[in-house]
This record gives C-alpha cells, sequence and structure tokens, in this order.
C-alpha cells in the first residue's frame, strides 16, 4: 500500500513539475510602458491625485511616468531653481511637493518617474508667473533689450517667447535648470526633453545668435539671411544638437546612470521611404535626432507619432514612422509615442500592437509611451480612464514588464569628456580640439561660444588633448577616459 501511495506521488510530481510554471510565465519582459502626464490636467496637483495617478499605472501594468515639470519657466517641484508654478489647484508648498511625493510613491510601487522638461518654450504673457521678479522672462525676455534678451526673433523680426539657443546665455541658464534639478532630486530616473527645438523656420532670429553667425562667415554684422538659407539653417541646427549634448554630458556628470530622452518631431509623411533632409523635424524645427541616437546625446528618442488611426493617410504615416524607428535607433534607443486622445481604447491598442511587433528582420523598438494619462483615448473620462488601464492589462500589457536595462547605462564600453578650452590661461571660443588616443589621432571637435567642448562614447584609454586656437598656437593637455563616466578637464 505504501509503495503504491509513493508511485502516485511520484507519478503527480512528475506531472505537476511539467505544468507551465505560472511564475515563470509572469517574468517581466524588457519594455517601456510610458504615460506622459502634462501639467494642464489634474494627475499631479496634489497627494491624492499623485495616488491614483501610480494606482492607475500599476493597473495598467505599465512602468513609467514621464511627469511634467517645467512647463514655461516654472518648476512643478518645490527643491527648484525657477518660481514654483503658480497654478491655484497645485496644493501649497508648505504641505506638497509634487515631484518629491510622485518619485516616493512611485518607487514604492516599482515604478520609474522621468522629469518632462519643456526647453525652449518659456514666456508667455497669460502664465500666472509673468512679471514674476524671478522668472527668466522677467530680465531676459522679449522685453529685454540687446545682449540680455535670450529669447528668440522671427525672421520678420517679431520678438517670441522662446530661447533662443544661439545665444550662449540660454544654454548656460538651461544648463543650470536641470543640473539645480538633478541634484534637488537624486532619485530621479529619467530626464526628458521637450521643445528641444525652433518652432519654426523663421524663427531663431535673436540679435547675439545672429552676429554670431555673421562673424563666423565673414558677412555684415546687420546682415539677415532668409530662413531657408543653408548655412543659416545648419548653424540653428547645430544650436540645437549642442545644446542636446552639454544637457547629455552634464546630466551624467552627476548622475552616470539617468536615462535621458526627448520628445521628437514626426510631422507628415516621409516616414522610412522619405529624405530626412526634407522632413520637419529637419527643415522646419532644425531637431536632427536621429544624428542625436547615433552620436549617443540622448538614451532614447520619444518620437511623437500622432496620428489618427482611422484616417487612411494618417494610419499609413503612423507606420511609415515605425519602419523608419527601426533602422534609426543609431547606438541607442526608440520609445514610439502614441497620441492616444486622438483615437479610440481600440484604435489605440491596435497602434501600441504594432509598434510593439518585430519589423521583418526581426528588430523590436523599445517600448511605447500615451500621450496621455489626462486623455488615454478621445472621448474618456475618469471611470473611463481606469477601465482602460484594465484593458491594457489584460491585453497589450498582459505580461509584466520593466523598464529596458539600456548596455550603454549598465554595461558602458565607453566613457564622456568635457572641458573649457584655453589657451596661455585665455578661454578660447570656437577652438579647435584634436581627440588623440593611445597615441593615434581619433577626431576634433570644436568649442562652443564659452569654450566648452565635450564629446560622448569615447573609446577608453589615455587621451592627450590638443587646443588650437584660431592663430595656430596651442596647448595640451592629458586625459584618462574611463567607461560609463564623465572625465572634466
Amino acid at each position: 500500500m505504501r509503495r503504491g501511495i509513493l508511485l502516485i506521488l511520484l507519478l503527480l510530481g512528475i506531472i505537476v513539475g511539467n505544468l507551465p510554471s505560472s511564475t515563470q510565465a509572469q517574468e517581466p519582459i524588457q519594455q517601456m510602458r510610458a504615460f506622459w502626464v502634462d501639467a494642464l490636467h489634474p494627475g499631479f496637483y496634489n497627494h491624492p491625485q499623485v495616488d491614483e495617478l501610480v494606482n492607475n499605472v500599476v493597473r495598467a501594468n505599465a512602468n513609467t511616468i514621464i511627469v511634467q515639470v517645467r512647463r514655461h519657466g516654472d518648476a512643478w517641484y518645490n527643491n527648484s531653481f525657477e518660481p514654483r508654478a503658480a497654478l491655484p489647484q497645485l496644493a501649497p508648498a508648505a504641505e506638497f511637493d509634487p515631484l518629491g511625493y510622485l518619485i516616493e510613491k512611485a518607487h514604492s510601487m516599482g515604478i520609474q518617474v522621468h522629469a518632462w522638461v519643456v526647453v525652449s518654450v518659456t514666456c508667455r504673457p497669460t502664465d500666472p508667473l509673468w512679471g514674476h521678479p524671478n522668472h527668466i522672462c522677467t530680465t531676459h525676455g522679449p522685453n529685454a533689450q540687446g545682449a540680455e534678451r535670450w529669447t528668440t526673433a522671427t525672421f520678420n523680426g517679431t520678438q517670441v517667447g522662446d530661447l533662443d539657443f544661439g545665444h550662449p546665455e540660454s544654454i548656460s541658464y538651461m544648463e543650470r535648470v536641470v543640473q539645480h534639478l538633478l541634484q534637488a532630486y537624486p532619485s530621479l530616473d529619467g530626464l526628458h526633453w521637450d521643445y528641444i527645438r525652433l518652432s519654426g523656420m523663421s524663427y531663431g532670429y535673436n540679435q547675439v545668435s545672429l552676429e554670431r553667425f555673421n562673424r563666423t562667415y565673414g558677412n555684415p554684422l546687420d546682415y539677415r539671411p532668409d530662413p531657408g538659407d543653408a548655412l543659416w539653417s545648419q548653424w540653428r541646427r547645430d544650436r540645437v544638437t549642442e545644446l542636446v549634448r552639454r544637457l547629455y554630458i552634464r546630466a551624467k556628470a552627476i548622475n552616470p546612470r539617468i536615462q535621458i530622452s526627448a520628445a521628437t518631431i514626426t510631422w507628415g509623411g516621409l516616414g522610412s521611404t522619405g529624405d530626412w533632409a526634407a522632413s520637419s523635424a529637419y527643415r522646419q524645427v532644425f531637431q536632427d535626432w536621429p544624428a542625436w541616437l547615433e552620436e549617443g546625446i540622448i538614451d532614447f528618442a520619444v518620437p511623437m507619432h500622432y496620428f489618427e488611426e482611422g484616417v487612411p493617410r494618417s494610419r499609413a504615416w503612423y507606420d511609415g514612422w515605425l519602419a523608419f524607428d527601426h533602422t534609426h535607433t543609431g547606438r541607442r534607443a526608440i520609445v514610439p509615442g502614441i497620441g492616444a486622445w486622438l483615437n479610440t481604447s481600440v484604435q489605440n491598442i491596435g497602434q501600441v500592437q504594432r509598434a510593439l511587433s518585430p519589423n521583418e528582420q526581426g528588430h523590436t523598438l523599445s517600448g511605447v509611451a500615451f500621450y496621455s494619462y489626462a486623455v488615454p483615448f478621445n472621448g474618456s473620462n475618469f471611470n473611463a480612464r481606469r477601465a482602460f488601464m484594465d484593458e491594457l492589462r489584460n491585453g497589450v500589457f498582459a505580461q509584466p514588464a520593466r523598464v529596458p536595462d539600456w548596455p550603454w547605462i549598465v554595461n558602458p564600453t565607453g566613457g564622456h569628456l568635457q572641458g573649457i578650452a584655453t589657451v596661455e590661461e585665455q578661454v578660447v571660443p570656437g577652438a579647435k580640439i584634436s581627440l588623440i588616443h593611445n597615441g593615434v589621432w581619433l577626431r576634433d571637435i570644436y568649442a562652443s561660444a564659452d569654450g566648452w567642448f565635450g564629446a560622448v562614447e569615447l573609446p577608453p584609454g589615455e587621451y592627450i588633448i590638443a587646443i588650437t586656437r584660431a592663430d595656430g598656437v596651442q596647448s595640451w593637455r592629458n586625459a584618462t577616459i574611463t567607461a560609463g563616466v564623465v572625465t572634466s578637464l
């Protein structure tokens, strides 16, 4: 009898051992599942809203919150370089820190928090902080004079309240904003740039930027190039890329593991078959984001594929851009952004499925982001949003997922460099910087208007840094590049 029981138990053990393991079936995959949470709508104005936000993200089996912490030169957090946002519905600072509490609550539930920073759009007369003594627009906005005006203008001379990255002070200012944010909230998981571009082809005519451009190319200082001028267009594109590079290196110097991303433009229908140089991003707003991915000055792009699924042309544009994404990740990654407010819940899920499916070559994108948490599908309300989160969890997000372990962050093979170019103890704007690695010339880079220079993803080892002034006089420095670390000279 005992032998028979043992035989039955043994057989049961074999059967059970060969059944699919629920634990194994639920092993998290690596896939970013994010929601943009904007400051215009309720979502993180007080403790209950943050609790609801985090619970909804967990409910959806998502893993990332991209929360707007800078909208128009304001701060939706307490420990800030800029004035705190003045929205009446925002709980008082004495009792509530929107970002601080969100990080605490989200991390307790295994959710990452990425700080969404609107970079260029800064001054709007309708904003509650307009005229605030500590707001950048009060001293350096459209009403300032001469070099004190850090904002841009159009070709016809209209002053606009967007920072102009051809003015060196606007770049330095944004560096200070970002550095302060990272130092004040060291447990942040990521930084997310928005509007890190110009607003259109006719923008970028800040007087300081124009004079710099004209000096560089030997033009009369009062020369005003046409918006479509090739050199002037590349000048503005380079200024945007310079800012992206500087913010990346500055941030990594503070926290090497911080994730840097950008919301990028995909207007129109070029997609995989189009000419990138004719794209809206490249030609109209001077945002060469595939080059950023190739250089490695963002960790992932979140292209804003805001297209109506029910419109055949828009659906084709969406699919075309997904094809483009698959072939343009460069050294980094792409997480497609969904214009969720434009579509029904069923249409959004269809777009998610296509974004997460491998292409014909087997390449898979790194996740998906919804714009936005406030309106996750067309016509949604509070209760419908909860139902949509359940729909995600029971469908396309059924299997748990964690944010990808980006290999260049967790297992880096290259290091980064920054410094100030000086010759004979004088800062040299525009100096040529030659990077010589183990006795072999690697490449040349050029210093910014304030002498700063930087490079990413350099092979580790010993370097000689040769700094050359316009008259040929040089200075030399030694540097050791370490994988995953910013070396500062």
